[in-house]
């Protein structure tokens, strides 16, 4: 039931891009990899709006690297192609488990808040997100923070040179 939902939001969004134009992120759930009929309804969906596909962001939690890799690499594998972009949410110190994250075909990885929150008071918390920042940069990843709710936070991840922040912090200095 979980994939079918999925499916329904991917198809939402791409006809939400195909009428304005802007991209789209849609959350997929990480038991939906392991439905064998996600990733060719998937494929079929994204054939039907090739161009409304190349401006559509597929977020997976972590669990989805940890608990089903095999199936990541060849959603990345298949959807690369279709120019759909591929990201992890909700990351932490999960990722270094993951031995074979380079194959993975991600374009961005989303540092979780609970590693993030305190990271302008806190010395080694910092460290570690700058750790990670490099780890996934030399994978050729772009690095975002999510739900930062601090100002000194957002400058201390601004200063360990995260790619873009998300959060309460971020939709409030945008009023």
């Amino acid at each position: 039931m979980t994939a079918q939902v999925d499916l329904f939001a991917v198809g939402l969004a791409l006809q939400a891009i195909a009428a304005d134009g802007r991209a789209r992120c849609i959350n997929v759930a990480p038991v939906s990899l392991a439905d064998t009929s996600f990733l060719p309804q998937l494929r079929e969906l994204l054939a039907q709006a090739p161009q409304a596909a190349r401006a559509l962001l597929l977020d997976l939690a972590e669990a989805a690297a940890t608990d089903h890799f095999e199936r990541l690499l060849e959603l990345g594998r298949q959807l690369r192609p279709l120019g759909v972009k591929l990201g992890l949410e909700h990351a932490g110190a999960g990722l270094a488990q993951v031995e074979r994250l380079y194959q993975a075909g991600l374009d961005y990885v989303k540092l979780d808040a609970s590693v993030l929150l305190g990271v302008a008071g806190e010395a080694g918390r910092a460290a570690f997100v700058r750790g990670m920042v490099i780890m996934l940069r030399s994978l050729a990843l772009k690095v975002y923070g999510e739900g930062v709710v601090d100002g000194m936070d957002a400058q201390a991840l601004w200063d360990c040179e995260l790619d873009g922040l998300t959060g309460p912090w971020v939709t409030a200095a945008l009023r």
